[in-house]
């Protein structure tokens, strides 16, 4: 900042009692352009340049997109029905009798006696 005489004025400029923001603006007192100040020149200005670019951390966005996917799932179930035909045999024993007169007939040869005979 400059004051209507070119001279600069601020912090540090002849305002010792002013510190950024605080207290309160004194006059600056006149000085004259022999007072030990530089001459000022009028402000000349460079061309621009473009400095290399740099980078702030990535900022993430996520978006969500949801989608059923169907998948099918199959339990076959089987029934077989089963007519089973049991065989049992049934053993008998059936018993049977008879009665049988049965005879025999015994032949002998005896030596004879004299004079005996049978009858």
């Amino acid at each position: 900042m400059r004051n209507d005489h070119g001279h600069k004025m601020g912090y540090g400029y002849g305002m010792p009692n002013q510190v950024a923001g605080y207290g309160h603006h004194q006059p600056m007192p006149f000085h004259p352009a022999n007072c030990g100040y530089p001459k000022t020149q009028p402000a000349q200005q460079k061309p621009p340049k473009t400095l290399p670019a740099q980078y702030d951390p990535v900022n993430q966005n996520t978006t969500f997109t949801g989608q059923d996917v169907y998948i099918p799932v199959i339990h076959p179930t089987h029934t077989t029905h089963v007519t089973q035909t049991n065989y049992k045999y049934m053993h008998a024993f059936p018993h049977t009798q008879s009665v049988k007169h049965q005879e025999t007939c015994q032949h002998f040869c005896a030596p004879c006696q004299p004079g005996h005979h049978w009858k």
